[in-house]
């Protein structure tokens, strides 16, 4: 851990370098368990952080932690160096279920969290609960929503459980001795936890996020809207700029190593980890346009569409608007600004309506 913060910090120092000491809206500490790290290690990345970048003062700050590693100390640490919003891990309100999915935390340590972070003045709360579990029925994941709202979260992360290949449930799913909802129980459940989460008040603003009033998570809505992001540390990944030498890429993704020893290697030479740069042109860039728009409830407004790629959206797209809007996935553009939005129905068949788009 010690030696991953101090390649980490090197990094920070070197991308500061490259990008100007850029001025930042949003921090977005996660891809694992940040909970985890020392507090000396976590306090030295925040400090370096601090003094290579300018974050404004009305930053969103966010880190993600585990309940069952979550601290006082960690938690003075990241409230002292900014952080203003906490998402918590916790997936489930049954202790059986989150044992099944190999969660180290219960319930009861869950709420602890949530009272631990609230004393330390965190009132933009977040919480992910998972529905999809095996084992789990469409009324324990309403008991999870529910739990969830009744500790006064400001914004929930809801969706539906990915096997990995190489995990443990992965293995135990193949084997038969653990056994996934079917496809219609799990949109059952999707779909009763809309509900639910809109009777309480709660906005759907993006496909599997929903927040009160006022909290809806600026860092995720800038990866909807292409927004750049500079990701540091293993295996982070980096939306960026085009070189102004290349008019025909649009953006570069860029992604570090996903090699520990590799990384590690390279912070203790004092240089950049190994990343693998693309390039993207501008077919594959207004397709990721309209994809990360119909994410969102609010769409992509056509003339952002054109602002962006210099082309009418529907000169583009024309045909695939008008097919998935007669089957009733995609709403009717408005004459006065006109906006590519999906329907509740589409909403569910996210991807079917993405089909229509690809080229």
């Amino acid at each position: 851990m010690i030696a991953y913060g101090r390649a980490l910090e090197t990094e920070i120092r070197l991308m500061g370098e490259r990008y100007g000491h850029a001025r930042v809206d949003t921090v977005f500490l996660g891809g694992g368990t940040p909970s985890v790290m020392p507090v000396p290690a976590m306090r030295a990345i925040l400090r370096t952080l601090r003094e290579t970048f300018t974050l404004l003062p009305d930053a969103e700050f966010t880190s993600e932690a585990n309940p069952g590693t979550l601290t006082h100390p960690w938690l003075d640490t990241l409230t002292a160096a900014g952080m203003n919003r906490l998402s918590l891990g916790v997936q489930a309100a049954q202790d059986r279920l989150l044992r099944e999915i190999g969660r180290i935390h219960t319930l009861r340590e869950a709420r602890e969290a949530l009272t631990m972070a609230r004393a330390h003045g965190l009132s933009n709360l977040n919480a992910d609960a998972m529905f999809g579990l095996p084992g789990q029925a469409c009324e324990d994941y309403l008991e999870t929503l529910n739990v969830l709202v009744g500790e006064g979260i400001t914004h929930l992360s809801a969706y539906a459980l990915i096997l990995e290949e190489g995990t443990p449930l992965f293995g135990r799913v193949a084997a038969g001795s653990a056994r996934l909802p079917d496809e219609d129980a799990v949109a059952d459940m999707m779909e009763a936890g809309v509900r639910l989460l809109a009777d309480r008040g709660y906005a759907r603003y993006e496909i599997s996020n929903f927040a009160r009033p006022g909290f809806a998570c600026r860092h995720n809505q800038g990866y909807w809207r292409q927004k750049p992001y500079l990701g540091l540390g293993l295996s982070a990944a980096s939306l960026l700029p085009a070189p102004p030498d290349e008019p025909d890429v649009r953006y570069l993704r860029r992604a570090n190593t996903t090699c520990l020893e590799t990384y590690l290697l390279a912070g203790a030479e004092g240089r950049l980890p190994p990343a693998a740069e693309e390039r993207i042109g501008p077919e594959e860039a207004m397709f990721e346009t309209v994809l990360l728009g119909l994410r969102t409830v609010e769409g992509l407004r056509y003339k952002d569409f054109e602002r962006m790629h210099g082309q009418r959206i529907t000169d583009v797209y024309g045909d695939a608007i008008l097919r998935l809007t007669e089957e009733g996935l995609l709403l009717p553009p408005a004459d006065a600004e006109p906006v590519l939005a999906l329907t509740e129905r589409g909403m569910s068949l996210q991807n079917t309506a993405l089909m229509a788009f690809m080229r």
